[in-house]
């Protein structure tokens, strides 16, 4: 089962029950119609946007965190976000790689000490060595 995270930016000027529609919507999508599963709904609130959106210098964020079997679920919510004249911007990624990445980083760190502190412990026989030698 894969993890994914979007974020949608809608416009500013909605009222809190558009808002609120948007927000459900979107989250029954995900859930009743493209098989999302384990769906966490962050509301973010307005924040101001790094540059203007469609004339707008702030938005409100929705964040939602779920899980899927297929990819079919994110192109059918994308597609429906898409065509939804309250969603200015959206971003979906696919957390478990990140996840996965962020592992093998961590194991390479940890050879990387377990080698470095062989080779210090190495480097101060070598040391002595060294002087003996001259």
């Amino acid at each position: 089962m894969a993890h994914y995270e979007t974020t949608i930016i809608a416009p500013p000027i909605l009222g809190e029950t558009d808002l609120e529609g948007l927000v459900t919507g979107v989250e029954k999508e995900l859930g009743e119609r493209f098989g999302g599963k384990n769906i966490v709904v962050n509301r973010w609130g307005k924040r101001t946007l790094a540059y203007p959106i469609k004339k707008f210098n702030e938005g409100y964020y929705v964040h939602y965190v779920y899980e899927s079997d297929s990819e079919s679920c994110v192109s059918g919510v994308e597609g429906r976000l898409r065509i939804n004249e309250n969603v200015m911007r959206f971003l979906t990624i696919r957390r478990d790689e990140e996840r996965r990445s962020e592992e093998k980083m961590k194991q390479r760190s940890a050879k990387r000490r377990k080698h470095g502190a062989a080779e210090d412990s190495d480097s101060g026989d070598s040391y002595e060595e060294d002087i003996e030698m001259e």
